[in-house]
Formats: structure tokens, C-alpha cells, sequence
């Protein structure tokens, strides 16, 4: 058996159009990324091995297929159909065997396409995944904006959107307006503006044919053209590293339980820029970022239980 990704048919510039934005937290930063419908599919069939296309180099995939030459082999794929009807392969695996062992093989593909969130995470802790793994997951399950009732998930949601809007206003903006909508075709209406919000905002970060590409696949209105127009002529904008330290870690690392000064060491010593304890307090306060304990010293306890989590 033999599994591999396969390649684009040609090098053209192809982006897929998009039906909204989503927050989605990375293994390693936070970021505005816009989603598009598509369905999955997961299908069998059998076909010579000279006939099928692995990537271009002399790879394991090319070596094997050669080896089985106009043999028949069992090829599994699973592919995507997007909303303008184009489809696109995202795995396909090739086994010289039995058709009962291809369908437990196609089964095998489905079940993981049909798996939860959780179920996924459970999984990588057992495999020990890479990042590509860890991001795979936050791209197929984007954060979705918290029940205000879970209200420290709901403050560091709304802080990370406050700081992507210092890059990005108007897509913000729209992405809170369309959240918070009860309207269906209103909803609708704010998500795809969301999208031509992205492009326009992003513009300076994409080369022109890949802005081309999106355009002609995500046709944009008059108004658009102009803000086009507009941010281009405007210096690109940066995210503030403190701030996006901040929200990323919050939780993650646990920087909603240390002390003012701990706070202040672990920002330098990612960014090797020392900021006071008060600084730092202002930031996150503008941000909306509480924590519940004191700011002096740990105590026994806090200290001895750090050190456990640690070892364990």
C-alpha cells in the first residue's frame, strides 16, 4: 500500500471561492482565515499503476508504481468538491490486494473523515503530531465565538479580535457584525463581505496574481474595487508581537496564572524586550484579559503544584 497527496495538474494560481472568515488558533500564532464550502467524498476503483500520477520525482510513490507496471491496483481516494464545482484530490492511497481489503482500506478514510474535533486531538496525542498535524485540525474545526456564559473563552476571543483588527478593521468588524446576526441571508451577506474585507486588507501580503485568482473566483462588488485600490496605496499593517503573545498564550501557557513579574519574564524571554509589569498589566486590561489571582508572589501550594505539572 502506498499513500500519498496528489499534485496540482498544473502550476496555475487556483484559489477557491470562499463563503466566510474564521478565527483560527495555529500551533504557533493566531490568524484571520477564510473558509469555503466544499463537500467531501471518499471513493475506490481499480486502474493499471502505469497509469496513475505520483508526484514528479523519483520517489518511493514513482518506484513502487513502476515496479507494478500495467498491473490493475486498487486506488482509494478522497477529494473535495468546492461550491463552483471544482474538485480536488487530498489523498489517495494505491494497494496491489483483495476488493475486501481496499473497501476496509475506504471505510478506514471515511471513519477518519466522519471524526470529531476531540476525537482528532485524542488521536494526535497518541501519534505525537506535527505541526502541519496540529494546524490540519484548527483548519477543519475554526474557532467559533464562545457562549458569553464560558466567559474566559468568550474574553480571549474577543481580545484576539481586537488584536487582528490592528491588521485588519474592516474584515473584524464585519466578522463580529455576521457573529452576532440573526438574520440568515444577513448573516449570510456579512460573511461574504467578511471575505472581500480579507483580500482587500491583506492585499499587500499576496502577490498580484494570487489577488488576481481570488477575484476571479470571488467576484467583488464596485465598492470593493476601490478599498482595493485604497489599501494598496496605504503602508502594509503589522500585528503587535506583545499583544498577539498575549492572546495566544493566555491560556495556552498559562499566562492568565502568573504573577505580574512572571508575565513580564515570559515576554522577554520570547522577545528578548523587557516590559514593566504595569506595562504589560495595561495591555492585557485593554484587551479585556482578567486574572483572578493577586498580583504578588505564588504561594506553597501554587509553587509545589507548577513543579508537579512540570514533571508530568
Amino acid at each position: 500500500m502506498d499513500s500519498e497527496r496528489p499534485e496540482p495538474g498544473n502550476d496555475e494560481t487556483i484559489v477557491p471561492p470562499f463563503n466566510g472568515v474564521q478565527l483560527v488558533e495555529y500551533h504557533d500564532h493566531v490568524a484571520l482565515t477564510p473558509t469555503y464550502a466544499c463537500r467531501e467524498f471518499v471513493g475506490l476503483g481499480k486502474v493499471k499503476a502505469s497509469a496513475i500520477k505520483p508526484k514528479p520525482t523519483r520517489s518511493l510513490s514513482s518506484l513502487v508504481y513502476e515496479h507494478w507496471g500495467d498491473q490493475e491496483v486498487w486506488v482509494i481516494v478522497r477529494w473535495e468538491r468546492y461550491e463552483d464545482g471544482r474538485e480536488e484530490a487530498t489523498l489517495m492511497e494505491v494497494m496491489d490486494g483483495t476488493e475486501e481489503q481496499a473497501r476496509h482500506s475506504m471505510q478506514r478514510m471515511i471513519d477518519f473523515c466522519n471524526m470529531s474535533k476531540e476525537e482528532l486531538e485524542a488521536l494526535g496525542e497518541c501519534l505525537e503530531p506535527t505541526n502541519e498535524d496540529v494546524d490540519y485540525v484548527k483548519i477543519r474545526f475554526p474557532e467559533e465565538q464562545p457562549s458569553a456564559r464560558s466567559l474566559e473563552k468568550y474574553d480571549l476571543y474577543q481580545a484576539r479580535l481586537k488584536v487582528l483588527a490592528g491588521m485588519q478593521p474592516k474584515t473584524v468588524a464585519l466578522l463580529d457584525q455576521a457573529n452576532t446576526a440573526t438574520d440568515p441571508k444577513e448573516k449570510e451577506r456579512l460573511e461574504r463581505e467578511a471575505v472581500a474585507a480579507y483580500f482587500a486588507e491583506l492585499s499587500h501580503h499576496w502577490t498580484e496574481e494570487e489577488v488576481k485568482a481570488w477575484q476571479r473566483s470571488n467576484p467583488v462588488g464596485t465598492e470593493w474595487i476601490s478599498v482595493f485600490a485604497e489599501v494598496r496605496e496605504e503602508p502594509a499593517k503589522r500585528l503587535d508581537a506583545v499583544n498577539h503573545l498575549l492572546v495566544l498564550n493566555w491560556l495556552r501557557k498559562g499566562y492568565n496564572l502568573l504573577t505580574a513579574q512572571e508575565l513580564s519574564d515570559a515576554i522577554y524571554a520570547v522577545t528578548g524586550q523587557r516590559y514593566s509589569p504595569d506595562t504589560l498589566k495595561k495591555r492585557r486590561e485593554r484587551l479585556g484579559l482578567t486574572t483572578k489571582r493577586s498580583p504578588g508572589p505564588r504561594s506553597k501550594y501554587e509553587l509545589l503544584k507548577s513543579k508537579l505539572k512540570k514533571l508530568f
